[in-house]
């Protein structure tokens, strides 16, 4: 295959690259593994298992429907009295181990909680969850303990010689807490000293040092390097181009790319764009002749489709195309990488790899990571697999994008990671944003160290949206097997687009990653944003009732968590909801309504003129319906929306309720 303009910069063969693990687990040697990606890349010593303390449904033990059960919140391990104290239980954990991760919908709250370490009968940490999350205790900086969009996220580690129990004061009884705790247990006989806060002391340097990797990810990098391979290649489409191999007993530590010459147009499929570049341009890498990466291009980066700059511990997105992965590659003999163009057009790829002396052993493990994607219906609820894969590895990272035609939240599915063979999952979320450290859906951008949000279309939920989430110091080990699910749970039955990439390191000789199916690529077309207005959200606009009670309320899971319930109306009856409207024209009127056994049935109007919908909001389930009233002539300014109940559907509780999400508005031609 032929190859252009390759280069090889600086050869400085430094000795080294191997450094043993500490045997001993303190909270030095955990923080020091935050940002330690070499041994991200190898065999963990002492090994451990990496599970998860949550507030997933219990019923879904029953299996069934049931598997799918969705009340993931106030579920926990049991209730104690301490001290006449009345407190939930989270988690209650035989050791050694440690806790790696501590994630809560619920960050502004006061409850406190207590961590019980080793049996002891007094908390030895004692922390209201607004400090725990908030970066305000003078144990946690800020650094390590935040709200990330909606949620509350602990990234420090608290390991335990014997045990720990950890638990969430609830004066009234009534407290409905949302939470994820990660922790690791390691094999038993493994020399962990217990977390000890008046020892600060101890590890306070070892904090700011951490600290100050995380937030500048080229401190990861390691120092030896060996040299760096540049590449400029164009390749045609239905073909491959490769660099040459690269050689010797080495690691990658710095993989960029850049595809040169994109440029954006109207058309959504035309092939200089660069969401239909980067997802054409197939990423192929082996090490050591075994097959390890088999991505798109774009999307191995961490985000997608097209370019979305972002910049966290792992990956790099710049705004002029630059893409970088500092995820170490460890190679014993060999590194090839080749690109296909399953494009119609020749693209021009630019490549940098940097290398570093890297000492292969028996521990050390090559990085794997594959694609997929799924195109179908939303319901009734399924596990879509990212990895079901054998041997021995970890995994350390996904990519989650979901391509949303309805402005509706449709984030409620569970991780469920299966380690070495489980019958349950050892690991079971509590809804996707949960593991992607945020909470009730966000529809804005966001960046940590370890979890990001690097597209969101809008409006509310809709269009592209692009998650990553990096496991470190939770990384996912397994000894036989490993198998990576992700509910899908959406609010709206619709035909979505679930695209994903997965990042394991795996012992050599084992499965390599599955290959990319080339029909599926091309992503979709969600239309033109500029022509779709904000959402209306119910509960901000006024409105008047003829008869009954109408005013905000919370309901989560739909945008904003919040909507206008109107309850207790009789038929003729009517609500007028008054909405603004930026400019004059014709719009298409579309609302986001709550349907349950209690809801009524109902016909509108808007500025007087009627619509042909009606809409029965009578549900045995807690669902959303989405009714198109028609294109109306808008004014600039204030707009009336009236909805006028009907008789109900006879098998309704009663109530008449009409529960109104949002007002959602698409500018059509004034012609």
């Amino acid at each position: 295959m032929k190859v252009i303009n390759y280069l090889i910069i600086s050869l400085i063969l430094l000795a080294g690259g191997f450094r043993a693990t500490a045997q001993t687990v303190t909270v030095s040697t955990l923080l020091s593994e935050m940002t330690d990606l070499r041994a991200l890349a190898e065999h963990p010593t002492p090994w451990f298992k990496q599970s998860q303390a949550s507030s997933y449904d219990r019923k879904s033990h029953e299996g069934g429907e049931q598997w799918f059960a969705n009340y993931d919140v106030g579920q926990y391990v049991r209730a104690e009295v301490n001290d006449g104290r009345n407190e939930k239980v989270l988690a209650d954990l035989s050791g050694p181990g440690a806790i790696s991760r501590f994630w809560s919908a619920n960050p502004e709250k006061t409850n406190v909680v207590r961590f019980y370490f080793d049996g002891e009968k007094q908390a030895r940490l004692v922390v209201p969850l607004n400090e725990l999350f908030t970066g305000k205790h003078p144990l946690f900086s800020p650094d390590f303990s935040y709200v990330s969009a909606t949620g509350g996220n602990l990234y420090f580690p608290l390991p335990y010689a014997q045990s720990l129990k950890i638990t969430v004061e609830d004066p009234t009884g009534k407290f409905r807490l949302y939470y994820e705790i990660g922790y690791r247990t390691y094999e038993k006989g493994a020399s962990v000293v217990t977390f000890d806060p008046a020892q600060i002391g101890t590890w306070r340097a070892d904090m700011i040092r951490t600290g100050q990797a995380l937030n500048r990810p080229e401190g990861a990098t390691p120092g030896n390097t060996t040299g760096s391979y540049i590449q400029t290649m164009v390749v045609p489409p239905g073909e491959s181009r490769s660099i040459p191999a690269i050689k010797g007993e080495k690691a990658v530590y710095s993989f960029a790319a850049r595809v040169a010459g994109t440029e954006e147009s109207t058309t959504w499929t035309d092939p200089k764009r660069a969401h239909v570049a980067l997802r054409h341009l197939l990423l192929d890498i082996a090490f050591d002749g075994e097959a390890s990466i088999r991505t798109p291009l774009g999307d191995f980066f961490g985000s997608g489709p097209g370019i979305n700059p972002y910049e966290n511990l792992l990956f790099s997105v710049s705004p002029d195309g630059w893409m970088t992965s500092r995820l170490m590659m460890p190679f014993k003999s060999s590194m090839t990488t080749e690109i296909y163009n399953a494009g119609t057009v020749p693209y021009t790829v630019e490549l940098i790899i940097s290398v570093c002396a890297n000492k292969f052993t028996d521990k050390s493990y090559h990085l794997r990571a594959q694609w997929g994607t799924l195109t179908r219906e939303s319901w009734p609820p399924f596990d879509l697999n990212f990895l079901n894969t054998s041997g021995e590895g970890k995994v350390i990272g996904t990519v989650y994008q979901v391509s949303n035609p309805s402005y509706i939240w449709w984030g409620e599915g569970d991780q469920k990671i299966f380690v070495d063979g489980e019958t349950f999952p050892s690991s079971f979320g509590t809804g996707t944003e949960d593991d992607y450290g945020y909470a009730y859906g966000f529809n804005g951008l966001f960046t940590r160290p370890y979890h990001a949000q690097t597209r969101v279309d809008g409006p509310a939920s809709g269009g592209h949206i692009s998650l990553n989430r990096w496991y470190v110091l939770d990384a996912l080990p397994y000894r036989t097997s490993m198998r990576f699910d992700q509910e899908i749970w959406h609010w709206m039955n619709c035909t979505a687009v679930w695209s994903h990439v997965i990042y394991w390191y795996a012992k050599p000789g084992t499965p390599g990653p599955a290959p990319v199916d080339r029909k599926t690529l091309m992503p979709i077309d969600m239309g033109i944003r500029e022509n779709i207005l904000e959402l209306a959200e119910g509960e901000d606009l006024k409105f008047e009732v003829t008869s009954g009670t109408a005013k905000a309320e919370r309901l989560a899971n739909c945008s904003g968590g919040t909507h206008l319930l109107w309850r207790d109306g009789k038929a003729g009856d009517k609500i007028s909801v008054h909405f603004n409207v930026p400019s004059a024209g014709n719009y298409q009127v579309m609302l986001n309504l709550c349907m349950s056994p209690e809801y009524g049935k109902y016909s509108f109007r808007v500025n007087d003129n009627p619509s042909d919908q009606v809409t029965d909001a009578w549900s045995e389930k807690l669902i959303w319906a989405r009714p198109v009233l028609g294109v109306f002539p808008l004014k600039e300014g204030d707009n009336i929306l009236e909805v006028i109940l009907r008789d109900p559907n006879p098998q309704a509780k009663p109530g008449n309720l009409f529960g109104l999400d949002y007002i959602f508005l698409m500018r059509k031609s004034d012609e």
